[in-house]
């Protein structure tokens, strides 16, 4: 019997155990929800919008101006959008930089813009969103006057209060011509369209 009442014993000390490794694992997961939700509950979500609100899908090529260099060494792009932070929360450390895609993905440097609170906005027409551009030896000023005919993407970055990175990318091009395929009963080739923003957590994904 005592062989039996051993057995028994190390049975319940184990499942006991086990037991409370459950409740322990499920406190830190709803501990870990809870800080998660937390944190969403002041996420900001950073985008450009056009003027009028409307994707200009055909016509994209329109949303960007340059303007005559008045410093040596820099350029400067005029975005024909608002920036609108239209999440939750504040953004910080928001900086804008472009990617043109015709130049092997080159990527200008990163421009801080001033924080932005929830629901703020900044440019418009009467006062258009200014970016400098820094020329460098694989964007010069002849790279610069060609701007708005290049295959562009428009990335925003920016961070949370508690230090979570986020970006938006906006794309020139409106077909995703990577993902072209042939519509049904039919030998024409379709490409599904580009969504204008896409939103993302941590860094941009590479070119």
């Amino acid at each position: 019997m005592k062989d039996v009442w051993d057995a028994l014993t190390a049975i319940g000390t184990v499942a006991m155990a086990i037991a409370t490794f459950i409740v322990v694992l499920q406190g830190w997961r709803l501990r870990r929800d809870d800080h998660q939700r937390h944190q969403d509950e002041f996420r900001p979500i950073c985008v450009l919008t056009p003027f009028d609100g409307v994707d200009p899908r055909h016509r994209r090529d329109e949303l960007l101006a340059i303007l005559e260099p008045s410093v040596p060494g820099f350029g400067t792009i005029e975005i024909k959008c608002m920036l609108r932070n239209i999440g939750l929360g504040p953004a910080i450390n928001v900086a804008i930089k472009f990617r043109f895609q015709d130049m092997a993905g080159y990527t200008t440097d990163p421009w801080e813009l001033s924080p932005l609170a929830a629901g703020e906005f900044r440019g418009g027409k009467d006062n258009p969103l200014n970016a400098p551009v820094q020329f460098r030896n694989l964007f010069n000023s002849a790279d610069f006057a060609q701007v708005p005919g290049k295959a562009w993407e428009l990335i925003l970055v920016y961070d949370d209060i508690f230090g979570n990175n986020f970006y938006s990318v906006h794309r020139k091009r409106p077909l995703q011509l990577d993902q072209s395929y042939r519509e049904a009963h039919t030998s024409e080739m379709v490409a599904p369209m580009q969504p204008w923003v896409t939103l993302g957590k941590g860094k941009p994904p590479s070119p």
